[in-house]
C-alpha cells in the first residue's frame, strides 16, 4: 500500500476552518500504535455454563457447581452431554442470587416438593405418609414405646 501526503493551504484568519477536498468520497487513513496492556477484549458472556467454564464466569468452583445442580430439589434444567452438564447461565446467576437474597421461600419450597414427591411415591404403593412428633433427641423414641420386645399375644 502506498501511503499519499496531501498538504493543505492555510486558511485565512476569517475563512473557514475545514480543508477543502475536491472528491467528498475520499477517505483519510490513520496508523495508531496502541500498546497491548491499553486494551480490553471482552468475549460475549457463554450462553450455557458447565463444570469447565463456571468459574471463569461465576467465581464459583466446579465442584460447588456440581454439587450445587446435583443436590435434591435443584429447580433448573440441567442437560447431560456426556459427563459434561450444562445449565443456562441466566437463570444459574439467579438462582444463586435468590439463594443469597436470605428468602427462605424458596428452600421451604423445595421441601415441599420433596415431601409431595414422596407422598406421591408412597400413594402409588398404597400407602399414606404418617406425620411424627419429633423428638428432642435423635435416638429418644416416641412417647408410648417400648424398645427391643415385642407386644404380649
Amino acid at each position: 500500500m502506498r501511503a499519499i501526503e496531501r498538504t493543505f493551504p492555510a486558511t485565512p484568519m476569517g475563512g473557514s476552518q475545514r480543508p477543502r477536498v475536491s472528491n467528498p468520497s475520499a477517505t483519510a487513513t490513520a496508523t495508531l500504535a496502541i500498546p497491548l496492556d491499553g486494551l480490553t477484549i471482552a468475549a460475549p458472556q457463554p450462553e450455557m455454563l458447565s463444570q469447565k467454564n463456571v468459574e471463569s464466569v461465576t467465581g464459583i468452583p466446579a465442584r460447588v457447581f456440581l454439587d450445587t445442580i446435583r443436590a435434591p430439589g435443584f429447580p433448573l434444567p440441567v442437560t447431560k452431554l456426556g459427563k459434561l452438564r450444562l445449565v443456562q447461565r441466566e437463570a444459574f446467576v439467579g438462582y444463586l442470587q435468590v439463594l443469597a437474597s436470605g428468602d427462605p421461600a424458596p428452600r421451604r419450597a423445595v421441601a415441599a416438593d420433596e415431601r409431595t414427591g414422596v407422598a406421591a411415591v408412597l400413594a402409588a404403593a398404597g400407602l399414606e405418609p404418617v406425620r411424627q412428633p419429633r423428638a428432642g433427641r435423635a435416638s429418644a423414641p416416641p412417647e408410648g414405646t417400648r424398645r427391643g420386645r415385642l407386644p404380649p399375644k
